[in-house]
């Protein structure tokens, strides 16, 4: 249980040091490979931040990483991706809720609004995703946009990645169709 771990890490700086260390963490890994599933974010259409819902008997708990309105889009390799909520949807976050490190990205500059998804991924070359707190990543942002006016699919979905390394979002990529149904304009992301 991670309240366990929590808890004895609470009990003397060494004991601290001990569970916080990378060789502690590896050897947990080892041991129980797959590390549990905590809890989920959940987009509650009422509340302007996603609730967290506990899997499992932990006392853990996550706090919202600030008071402005956030949809979770995505959640792995120790990061949470929320996009301002809202028409003008103008802005993602990464955070990273074991540091409380937050990382804010601009939309971009192309995003119209209509149908944004994203994930966020560690970039970290060689990274077994155990311990890749604070180094770089990148996000994969997925828009689709409703051209009414063309003959082809009015549908051109884009994408673009963006990376922490740099700062900067990479060359838009876009293709007519993707969306065959136009009750659900919802895009995935792996």
């Amino acid at each position: 249980d991670p309240a366990c771990l929590l808890r004895a890490s609470l009990v003397c700086k060494a004991w601290s040091h001990t569970v916080s260390s990378p060789r502690f963490r590896r050897r947990l890994h080892e041991l129980h490979r797959t590390p549990p599933v905590l809890g989920v974010l959940h987009n509650w259409e009422d509340d302007a931040i996603p609730r967290f819902i506990h899997t499992t008997a932990s006392s853990f708990s996550l706090a919202a990483p600030d008071s402005r309105s956030w949809r979770a889009l995505d959640c792995r390799h120790g990061r949470a991706l929320f996009l301002s909520k809202g028409q003008d949807a103008e802005e993602l976050l990464v955070w990273e809720p074991i540091t409380g490190a937050q990382q804010r990205v601009p939309v971009p500059a192309a995003f119209q609004g209509d149908y944004p998804t994203a994930a966020v991924f560690c970039a970290m070359d060689g990274c077994d995703h155990r311990d890749c707190f604070g180094g770089h990543f990148r996000v994969v942002f997925v828009f689709c946009v409703d051209e009414e006016d063309t003959e082809q699919d009015p549908f051109l979905t884009s994408a673009a990645v963006y990376s922490s390394e740099t700062g900067m979002w990479g060359e838009l990529a876009s293709m007519h169709g993707g969306n065959s149904n136009g009750n659900n304009r919802s895009l995935e992301v792996l």
